[in-house]
C-alpha cells in the first residue's frame, strides 16, 4: 500500500516539476547560427551583422563589451532576427557579446581584426597532413593565439540553408595540420602585414565543380545549364547546381569578410571552354548575396599544369581564367605554374602557394604595395612589318626573362591560313615584347603559348612567375 503511494506520489511530483519547467523551456529561444560563436573573429571597423533565432514577438537585446548601447530586434514570424552592430578597431583583448531574450547567450572570446573566406576543391582544402614541402615546420610553430580558424563541414542541400556545420578553433599545431594550408598560409601573412587578429572560414570541397557552389537559379540560363550538363556524375561529392553552396555558403552570406580566395577548377575540364562564365557568375551571385551586397575582392588561383588523362581540356580551364580575371572587375589572379608536380595534381609546395594568395589579398584588399604577385599575362598579338613574325606583348612585364639555359622563348606556336599550329621559339625585345617565329610557318596568322596541360614554359617576369599560357590569338595586322 505505501509503495502504491510513493509510487503515485512520485509520478505526480514529475508531472508538476515538468508542468512548471517546461513554460520555461518553451520560452528559452534565442539562439545563434554556429559561426557566431564562442573563438569567432570580427571585421574591424565596420558595421557587421548577428543573426539568430527567436521566438515572434519576443525582444532579443544585444549588449557588447565593447560598446555601452544595447541593440534591441524583433523576431519575425518566422523566428528570425537579425541586427547590425558598429566593432571597433582591430584588438587581441577578447571581447564577447550578450544576447538576451526569455533566456541568454554569450559568446566569449572574440576578437577583432580581419576576417578571409577561403572556398574552392581540394587543393584549397589540401592540409599540411596530405604530405605538403615545409609542412612539418610550418605546423610546428602553428601557436597563433590571434589567428582563428572555422572550417565548414561536408553538407549539401536542395534548398538554400541558415546554418553550417563547423566550430571557431585556436591556432594549434594539431589545428592547423588539418586544416587549409592555402587558409592558415594566408592568415600568418595577413596577421604579420597588418598586425591584427585574423580569422579565416574555409568552405571547400575536393573534387567539386564551380556549378555546385553557385546558387540553382543562375542556371535558369539555358547555355549555364547546358554546360552543367557536360559533367560526369562522380562518387566523392556533389556536381549539381547549388547543392554546396546551399549547405556550406549561403548560411555564412550575412558574415562579414573582407575578401574571398578561390582555388578551384579541375573538376570542370569536362564543360572547360565555359569557365570564364561559370566563374562570372558565381562571383557575380556572391557578391549580389554577401553582406548587403558588397564588392568583395575575389583573388582565385588559375590550376596548375598537370598530365591529364584527357589532353587539351585542363589548359583551356586555364585559359579561361586567365579570360575570366580580365572581365571580374576587383579580383586578382594567382598563376602557379612553375611550383606544379607535372605527376601530382596536388601541388605540394603550397607555402609558396599561399605567399601568393597572400599578396594578392594584400594588393586588391588592403591597397598595400610591394607585394607582388602577378604573372606575365597576354596583352596583345600583332603581326609585325615584314608579315613573318608575332609580336606578343604582355601585361605585367617588366623584368620578362627566360629560365633556364635556353636562350629563347619556348612553347610558342604559330598558325598560317590553314590554322593548324606548328612549334616557334621567341625572342624577348628591348621593349619587352617577345618576336615569335616560326620556319613552317612564313606567314603566321594566329598565335599561341603553352598550350598543353602540362607545358612547362620558360618565360617568366622578374618576379620568377611563369608566364600565363593564352588560346589562339588572330594577330592584328602593322599598323
Amino acid at each position: 500500500m505505501c509503495k502504491a503511494l510513493s509510487l503515485r506520489y512520485m509520478t505526480r511530483y514529475l508531472a508538476s516539476l515538468a508542468a512548471t519547467m517546461l513554460p520555461a523551456m518553451a520560452l528559452a529561444n534565442v539562439s545563434l547560427p554556429a559561426v557566431i560563436s564562442d573563438g569567432m573573429v570580427l571585421e574591424q571597423n565596420s558595421k557587421v551583422k548577428l543573426w539568430g533565432w527567436a521566438k515572434p514577438y519576443e525582444v532579443v537585446s544585444i549588449t557588447t563589451s565593447w560598446d555601452t548601447t544595447t541593440y534591441k530586434v524583433n523576431p519575425t514570424p518566422l523566428a528570425q532576427w537579425s541586427v547590425e552592430i558598429p566593432t571597433p578597431a582591430a584588438t587581441d583583448k577578447p571581447q564577447s557579446i550578450t544576447f538576451r531574450g526569455y533566456n541568454e547567450v554569450t559568446v566569449s572570446d572574440i576578437l577583432i581584426g580581419e576576417v578571409i573566406l577561403c572556398a574552392g576543391q581540394s587543393n584549397m582544402e589540401f592540409s599540411p597532413s596530405w604530405g605538403m614541402i615545409g609542412g612539418d615546420s610550418l605546423v610546428a610553430q602553428a601557436t597563433q593565439p590571434d589567428i582563428r580558424m572555422f572550417r565548414v563541414d561536408y553538407r549539401t542541400s536542395a534548398t538554400p540553408c541558415h546554418n553550417v556545420s563547423g566550430v571557431w578553433q585556436h591556432t594549434t599545431p594539431q589545428a592547423a595540420n588539418n586544416f587549409s594550408a592555402i587558409g592558415y598560409i594566408i592568415a600568418c601573412r595577413l596577421r604579420e602585414v597588418l598586425g591584427c587578429p585574423v580569422g579565416i572560414v574555409d568552405a571547400s570541397w575536393g573534387g567539386t565543380p564551380v556549378e555546385t557552389w553557385t546558387p540553382a537559379e543562375c542556371f535558369a540560363d539555358p547555355e549555364l545549364k547546358a554546360l552543367n550538363d557536360k559533367l560526369s556524375d562522380v562518387s566523392w561529392g556533389p556536381v549539381r547546381p547549388g547543392l554546396g553552396y546551399n549547405a556550406m555558403v549561403a548560411p555564412l552570406m550575412n558574415y562579414k569578410f573582407r575578401a574571398v580566395a578561390w582555388y578551384q577548377g579541375e573538376q570542370n575540364c569536362e564543360n572547360a571552354s565555359g569557365y570564364s562564365r561559370l566563374l562570372q557568375t558565381l562571383v557575380s551571385a556572391w557578391r549580389k548575396e554577401l553582406y548587403n551586397g558588397a564588392d568583395i575582392p575575389f583573388i582565385f588561383a588559375q590550376i596548375a599544369p598537370y598530365k591529364y588523362d584527357s589532353p587539351g581540356l585542363a589548359v583551356e580551364v586555364r585559359d579561361q581564367q586567365r579570360i575570366a580575371a580580365g572581365l571580374i572587375p576587383n579580383s586578382g589572379l594567382v598563376v602557379i605554374g612553375e611550383l606544379a608536380d607535372l605527376k601530382d595534381i596536388h601541388p605540394k609546395r603550397k607555402i609558396e602557394a599561399g605567399d601568393r594568395f597572400a599578396n594578392a589579398v594584400l594588393t586588391e584588399a588592403y591597397g598595400k604595395t610591394g607585394f607582388d604577385y602577378k604573372a606575365p599575362l597576354l596583352q596583345e598579338a600583332s603581326l609585325n612589318a615584314k608579315g613573318n613574325a608575332a609580336i606578343v606583348k604582355f601585361a605585367n612585364a617588366e623584368g620578362l626573362h627566360l629560365t633556364g639555359k635556353s636562350r629563347v622563348a619556348d612553347w610558342f606556336e604559330l598558325a598560317g591560313d590553314d590554322g593548324v599550329f606548328h612549334p616557334a621559339v621567341g625572342k624577348i625585345q628591348k621593349d619587352g615584347s617577345v618576336i615569335v617565329m616560326s620556319k613552317l610557318v612564313r606567314q603566321p596568322k594566329a598565335v599561341r603559348y603553352a598550350w598543353a596541360d602540362d607545358a612547362w614554359p620558360n618565360l617568366a617576369g622578374k618576379n620568377g612567375i611563369q608566364a600565363s599560357c593564352f588560346g589562339a590569338q588572330q594577330l592584328k595586322k602593322c599598323e
